[in-house]
């Protein structure tokens, strides 16, 4: 017995063919990652803008004995506080975006189908030109943002300079 012999339909590499027998070039939309990406997002935000809202404090400011405020020294109010979370978890809402952007290319390779299947045979490996500084330049990015607010203009950070908020002591 050979190992392939073991081979059952259902785990053959099948890809849909059009009537000159080249694979068919279609995108399958992730239209649920993006809805639940920004689902899930704006139900976080809401979370915390729930618990900071109105003077209250999460966690983390407890422990360190921060709150945030409106400028004029009252409390946020669930609006603004909820503003200001979506401003700090909007790279959660640009990353939902850029996976349902790839996933709008075509799911298969245009090429003729004896090409396709030589990859399959031969061993496909994606070429990486590009690839290291796509994810170095994404890497930053990332980074940026979730650093700049430490660093502030003034006593506060850019998000709270929107919001019309500070953080103070409590």
């Amino acid at each position: 017995m050979e190992p392939w012999d073991y081979v059952t339909s259902t785990q053959m590499l099948t890809i849909p063919l059009d009537a000159d027998n080249n694979p068919v070039s279609k995108t399958i939309p992730a239209y649920s990652d993006l809805i639940l990406g920004i689902a899930n997002t704006a139900l976080m935000a809401l979370a915390f803008a729930g618990f900071s809202a109105n003077g209250r404090r999460t966690f983390g400011k407890a422990v360190f004995f921060l709150r945030v405020q409106s400028i004029d020294g009252e409390g946020s109010d669930l609006g603004t506080a909820f503003k200001r979370e979506i401003l700090k978890f909007s790279p959660n809402l640009l990353f939902s975006a850029a996976i349902f952007a790839i996933s709008l290319f075509p799911a298969y390779p245009t090429q003729d189908f004896d090409a396709l299947l030589g990859m399959f045979r031969d061993g496909y490996i994606p070429s990486n030109d590009g690839t290291i500084g796509f994810y170095v330049v994404w890497t930053i990015a990332a980074l940026a943002w979730w650093l700049v607010p430490f660093m502030a203009w003034q006593g506060q950070t850019y998000y709270d300079r929107v919001c019309g908020c500070e953080v103070v002591s409590a």
